[in-house]
């Protein structure tokens, strides 16, 4: 049986497309996943992964030596597991702990795979792109990837936690009661707890509502409930869960983030979407996300820094006046799976 190393780490966006090749791979493969202390957080308690933790420099120029010092013992460490584990093939989604371990493996000429969920390149995998014998992702016409390396971009179907197969949202939107989620993806959800509840407050007002929230940490949980409660808000808040849409799939709209995993997940239940993208994400690669679903007519955008109050109301409220545009973009989802 091959043996396969799947590395990532840093955040939410690296972690759970490893989990999602993890859990398609394990049965015919015997699968090793490596990660960082940021990145371990966001595995389920079940999942074995190896904490392989490089410290993070900012990128000064005064901390180049300290960088290159770091990546260096980094990269021996990672020159004698690869010799001592004999990994047959190397998966990387990124992070920034990956670059010792792909350089490690290139030494020992091993096949390098780079998989990028995004609709632009992560910086980690731009620089490996080099070194790696094919880049997996999405779309072929994957941004910020330099013309003499095309020829390595595969485009592959897109995937998600089994979990999700043979799960299709068949909801149909009515004027009795309308189903939102709220998401905020790993990267949690504090502009949304601090400016969305105006404009659910409002819809309320007009219809009925059952309102799933995902409650940033920093925010009272049990405040926002009671304060729901009595406008007699139907509601369901939690904290980030991993893996929440796994159980829970019978909405109408979604207001979301735009990480790749979480628009295609709401993509494959048929859950039309508005994205309001984390401005700060590196490249902007949100944006860019939420904008190939956008080009394809399948979502509303908002960008956070032109966001205003009564921007969510606006556009339910719109849909609820007339369905037409909201089944079109329902209509396309089936087409682009």
């Amino acid at each position: 049986m091959k043996k396969i190393l799947i590395s990532t780490g840093g955040s939410g966006g690296h972690v759970v497309p490893a989990l999602n090749l993890y859990n398609h791979l394990k049965n015919e493969f015997k699968v090793v996943l490596y990660t960082d202390k940021r990145g371990a957080k966001y595995f389920p308690k079940e999942i074995k992964k190896t904490i392989f933790d490089v410290k993070k420099i900012p990128d000064k120029i005064i901390f180049f030596p300290l960088k290159i010092l770091i990546l260096f013992f980094a990269f021996i460490k990672s020159v004698i597991n690869m010799y001592k584990s004999r990994y047959d093939i190397i998966i990387s989604t990124g992070g920034y702990m990956s670059l010792p371990i792909v350089l490690a493996s290139k030494l020992y000429n091993k096949k390098i795979f780079l998989f990028e969920p995004n609709s632009i390149i992560g910086r980690s995998n731009k620089f490996l792109l080099q070194f790696s014998t094919k880049l997996l992702c999405y779309d072929v016409n994957l941004k910020g990837v330099n013309k003499k390396y095309k020829n390595k971009i595969v485009e592959v179907p897109v995937i998600l936690n089994r979990c999700f197969y043979n799960k299709i949202n068949e909801t149909n939107m009515t004027n009795s009661t309308l189903k939102i989620l709220v998401i905020g993806g790993s990267q949690s959800s504090f502009f949304f707890s601090k400016h969305l509840k105006n404009d659910i407050i409002k819809l309320a007002s007009k219809y009925r509502i059952k309102l799933t929230q995902q409650i940033s940490q920093g925010f009272d949980l049990n405040k926002y409930k009671l304060d729901y409660e009595k406008l007699n808000i139907e509601n369901n808040l939690f904290f980030f869960e991993e893996n929440f849409l796994c159980k829970n799939q019978n909405f109408d709209i979604a207001i979301s983030r735009a990480g790749a995993s979480s628009l295609a997940e709401l993509t494959h239940l048929n859950i039309p979407f508005i994205a309001i993208p984390f401005p700060h994400a590196t490249d902007d690669h949100q944006f860019l996300n939420a904008k190939r679903y956008h080009e394809l007519n399948c979502c509303w955008i908002l960008e956070e820094k032109n966001f205003n109050s009564g921007d969510i109301y606006k556009i339910i409220n719109q849909i609820m006046v007339s369905k037409n545009e909201y089944s079109e973009k329902k209509k396309k989802f089936i087409k682009i799976k």
